[in-house]
């Protein structure tokens, strides 16, 4: 779960009075305890930490050193190690007057779940001005350098995510400023049409722009916090391409694919975005159709929204999609994976087949991209007996057809060649 932690939101002032209760945000005033607060314990936050927002910039060395106290006390303070960052005793914390002191429910919280990851900003560009193509490199390697000081000096134990962004080639500059140094985790964000789905070649890039800056690949890990794919029809192009209508079935065999390709490659982490129900930007971009829930909204009469492509879209707030489903027998059947051995059995004309080691048994997963069927054999997998094999993908239309979750799948047991079609399966030995 991610949240952000903005350094113009925390300190309006610039003088060193830091507002965790009572920040003032562009949506409004956040606070940052009673937020972090309802966040249940067996969930990790992501704090993403920034100087601003977007289109601003730290001008001078008192805003970089008042920016890194800014930084320095938000991980003290939510860190749980018993030292709060406050230089005044309760109720204040920063300044006379504050009463910016953690109440005993906010200590104890962080004490049972402190937050161990910090991102530096959304994305490599947010941290100057709209027109700073030519100069962001330099920019934000210095912001992840305070930055990653002062999240090692409050905590050594904690993670340092760089910023992700959906423009690899944004990168290999970043990378080079760095010098090998200053990054725990990397970050990137996917997003696009079903056949997007595989990081695969945009990720070797990115680590062969590492190795050159002197970075060791075996000490870091590699996330995407930001992916999807859609169903219904946006308006608005991404990255310059129009987007085509989706049907729940290509948007839940996005989701799928997208999620086993990066696993299986070694990404960590993978965030599907934006949001469990659909409609974040309303504006009709591929944001607002990524959801894997409808939000019962083609709108207007006061709700907006209305996107011509659409009309007629939606099937109701709360109706499940297909992706739904998909998602959750996925977790469902891999949940307890050896993810750090995952087997790839085959990336060829078409067939993608991964082994699973799933505790005390394997799992396969296996699709075909051809339009055509294809098969593959048991023995290819290793099976000499029968397999059951179960479809990824509810055998309907659209989620709002799907009566019983337990019933959704096509599940079926051979002893011969498994047919490739348009499902993805998981392919179990009996």
């Amino acid at each position: 779960m991610l949240f952000r932690s903005i350094w113009e939101w925390g300190d309006i002032n610039r003088n060193g009075n830091f507002k965790f209760k009572d920040a003032t945000a562009s949506r409004g005033q956040i606070n940052y305890d009673q937020q972090w607060l309802d966040v249940p314990d067996n969930l990790n936050v992501v704090a993403n930490v920034c100087p601003f927002k977007e289109g601003a910039e730290l001008n001078s060395q008192s805003e970089y050193d008042m920016y890194s106290n800014f930084v320095y006390s938000a991980v003290e303070r939510y860190d749980g190690d018993g030292d709060l960052g406050c230089s005044l005793e309760s109720p204040d914390c920063y300044s006379e007057g504050d009463n910016e002191y953690p109440d005993s429910e906010t200590v104890a919280k962080y004490e049972r779940n402190p937050i161990k990851f910090w991102q530096v900003c959304n994305q490599l560009i947010n941290v100057c001005s709209n027109d700073c193509k030519n100069t962001y490199s330099s920019k934000y390697a210095l912001v992840q350098k305070y930055t990653y000081n002062e999240v090692k000096a409050a905590d050594s134990s904690a993670y340092v995510l760089i910023g992700g962004d959906t423009g690899k080639e944004l990168y290999p500059e970043v990378f080079s400023e760095l010098n090998g140094n200053y990054i725990d985790i990397i970050d990137y964000h996917r997003f696009g049409k079903e056949e997007d789905y595989n990081p695969k070649e945009d990720l070797d890039y990115i680590k062969s722009s590492l190795q050159d800056s002197g970075f060791d690949l075996n000490n870091l890990k590699f996330w995407i916090t930001e992916t999807g794919t859609y169903s219904g029809d946006p308006i608005i192009p991404r990255m310059g391409e129009d987007l085509p209508y989706q049907s729940e079935k290509q948007h839940a065999s996005g989701l799928f694919k997208s999620y086993i390709s990066a696993i299986s490659y070694g990404v960590e982490k993978v965030f599907w975005a934006w949001n469990i129900v659909e409609g974040f930007t309303k504006e009709c971009s591929i944001f607002d159709y990524t959801g894997i829930v409808y939000d019962g909204c083609d709108c207007d009469a006061g709700g907006n929204y209305v996107c011509e492509n659409n009309i007629g879209y939606d099937l109701g707030f709360g109706t499940k999609k297909l992706a739904y489903y998909t998602y959750k027998l996925m977790v469902e059947k891999l949940e307890g994976s050896d993810w750090d051995n995952i087997e790839v059995v085959r990336e060829s004309n078409g067939i993608y087949v991964y082994k699973f080691n799933n505790q005390d048994k394997s799992i396969w997963v296996a699709w075909n991209d051809d339009s055509a069927s294809q098969t593959i054999s048991l023995s290819e997998l290793g099976i000499t007996g029968s397999a059951k094999i179960t479809n990824a993908i509810p055998d309907a239309d659209s989620g709002s057809e799907v009566s019983s979750y337990s019933t959704a799948f096509n599940t079926y047991t051979t002893s011969s060649d498994i047919v490739l079609g348009e499902s993805p399966v998981f392919v179990e030995e009996n």
